[in-house]
Order: C-alpha cells, then sequence, then structure tokens
C-alpha cells in the first residue's frame, strides 16, 4: 500500500513552506519539489510532473504529497530550500532547474534526487555519463537543439551573418547554452553577439544595446532569468524589426517568430516516470539519465510580420502549433 499524502504549494516564502510542508511527513511519502523561477516552462515541467503520477494511479491527496517550493530566482533561497527539504527528511527531492540540482546536490548525498528541465547535468556535477552518476541523483536533460535551430534559422534568413542573445553569467545552464550556440552558430558560418545581464531589471537595457549591435535575428538561448523578462527582449525586436528565435515554445506564444524547443511538459512528465520508479524502490543508481528527443516546432505568424520575417508555407506546415 501506498502511504496516503497531501499536497502543498508555497510560490513565494519560505516560511511558509516551514508551516505547512512537512507537518504530516511521519507516515506520508513526501516528494519536495525545487523550482528556482516562476517561468511558463517550469509550471510545464510541474505539471507534467505530477500528471505522471496521476495518470499511474498515484494521486495527490490520496497517494502522495508534493511540497513545491519556488525561489523566485534568487540563489541563497533555493539553497535554503534544499536544507529544509533535508532537515524535514522529504523521501525524494524533484529539482526543476539547474541551480536546483545543484543545491539538492550539495545538501545531500543520501535522499533520491530526481531532475527535468536541466540543461546539462554533467557540467552541474551530476556525473560524467548517463550510466556514471551520483547514486543518488537521476533524471531528464533538456539540452536545446542547436544545430536543427541554426539550419531553420539559416533556412528563413538565408543572408543573415550575425545573431544575438543574451545571458546570465551566474548561471551554469546559460553558460552553457550560450557556449554551445556559438559553436553551432560558427559551424554555420554565423556570428555569435552576445551581452550579459545579471537580473530581469537589466534585460529591457540589454535588449537594445543588442539589436542595435548590427545582427539579423535574435536567437535567445533558454535560462531562467530571461524567461522571466522575455516580453522586454521582444518589444525591443519589435521596435527594431529583428527576428526571435528561441528554444522554448512557451516565448513563441510571448511573441518569438519561430521556437524549436522540447515540450517542457513531456519532460517533467518524463521525470515524473523516473521518480515512480525510485519511489516504487528502484535505486536512482541504477536508472540512467536520460535526454528528450524530438523538438517541436512553433511559429508566430502575427510576430514574425512584426520583425519583419517571413515564414513560407511548407514550413508552417511543419509547425505542431501556429499562432495567428
Amino acid at each position: 500500500m501506498l502511504k496516503r499524502i497531501s499536497v502543498y504549494i508555497c510560490w513565494l516564502c519560505i516560511s511558509c513552506f516551514v508551516l505547512q510542508g512537512c507537518a504530516e511527513k511521519d507516515e506520508i511519502y513526501t516528494i519536495g519539489i525545487s523550482e528556482f523561477t516562476e517561468d511558463p516552462t517550469t509550471k510545464e515541467a510541474e505539471k507534467g510532473f505530477i500528471d505522471a503520477f496521476i495518470d499511474s494511479g498515484i494521486e495527490p491527496d490520496k497517494d502522495a504529497r508534493f511540497v513545491v517550493v519556488n525561489a523566485q530566482g534568487d540563489f541563497p533561497t533555493v539553497n535554503s530550500i534544499a536544507h529544509k527539504f533535508v532537515s524535514d527528511k522529504v523521501d525524494m527531492i524533484c529539482c526543476l532547474a539547474t541551480p536546483s540540482l545543484q543545491a539538492s546536490m550539495n545538501a545531500t548525498s543520501d535522499i533520491p534526487i530526481v531532475f527535468s528541465r536541466v540543461a546539462n547535468p554533467f557540467l552541474a556535477g551530476a556525473g560524467t555519463s548517463p550510466t556514471d552518476h551520483l547514486p543518488n541523483v537521476t533524471g531528464v536533460a533538456t539540452s536545446s537543439p542547436f544545430e536543427e535551430t541554426i539550419a531553420l534559422l539559416k533556412q528563413l534568413l538565408p543572408e543573415a551573418k550575425a545573431i544575438g542573445t543574451l545571458w546570465v553569467p551566474s548561471e551554469t545552464n546559460s553558460e552553457y547554452y550560450m557556449k554551445m550556440q556559438k559553436e553551432a552558430a560558427e559551424e554555420a558560418g554565423l556570428k555569435t553577439v552576445t551581452v550579459p545581464i545579471n537580473s530581469t531589471s537589466e534585460i529591457r537595457d540589454a535588449s537594445v544595446t543588442l539589436v542595435g549591435k548590427d545582427i539579423d535575428a535574435i536567437y535567445q538561448i533558454s535560462d531562467n532569468l530571461t524567461s522571466l523578462g522575455f516580453e522586454a527582449e521582444v518589444k525591443a525586436a519589435n521596435e527594431a524589426g529583428i527576428p526571435v528565435f528561441c528554444n522554448q515554445s512557451p516565448e513563441v506564444e510571448r511573441g518569438a517568430a519561430v521556437g524549436l524547443a522540447w515540450d517542457f511538459y513531456d519532460a517533467g512528465y518524463e521525470g515524473g516516470k523516473i521518480a515512480i520508479r525510485v519511489m516504487k524502490g528502484e535505486n536512482p543508481r541504477d536508472i540512467p539519465i536520460q535526454s528528450m528527443k524530438g523538438a517541436r516546432l512553433t511559429v508566430n505568424l502575427k510576430a514574425a510580420k512584426t520583425q519583419g520575417l517571413t515564414i513560407p508555407e511548407e514550413v508552417v506546415k511543419r509547425a505542431e502549433k501556429v499562432f495567428e
């Protein structure tokens, strides 16, 4: 018999988590979900993770408790979340961002950790290969499809010579993505222009700087900070008539012209399936780290028109989702 559990969700403060999170821990299997920012892809991954349990017959408020805590982009807070999960002796920690994974790995080597929505778990310190990883850690890697996106960008903008992106030096995943994007762009004969940011308040000015650097398109890499303030970047691109490409489907709905991305709901769902195996007694050490496959194309025709990009009908027909 699975243990009876409840669901507690706290977005803004550790204090609420302290009061509610594990107050009934004694006989309840508890999964602490650590999030770094409250952006659309995080929420999609969270929903996918919990839905995997529901679809397998493990119901919230009946069979398992999920304690969801969000650090609101604050590094000290994400460390506090990890240590609070450990002190409350949760049965498992689910990490939906690279900072959450790093904080949790630093906090415990005993409690099982299952991650998703993490670009490069190996760079984050989880191991050296899908099968050679920390014994209490496993999950789903979601590195962006850079080569495919660059190829699509070149198809739509054959005369392009330079692309631009914002990046966050304090985020390991952002630095990794920036370097991977540069390599893919260089292989295709494109120059990459980068502008660093350290807070969401810098995104608007940094975006204006970026579009003023003689670039043909913005290809925004995926990270926690730029995702929070993406509309400010889109506004600068719209004003400059520069098309925006990305690797997160929700950002297409928010104003990018083209996105080639993993479905983060699916990524969370796959992470949930792994977590269920651990919950049922399988050792994380014996579960290889998985990688997402099959990126989905999304286009925003209104944004493309505003940004001066013509998307051929054959590309529109390939898209899984089209925003008019």
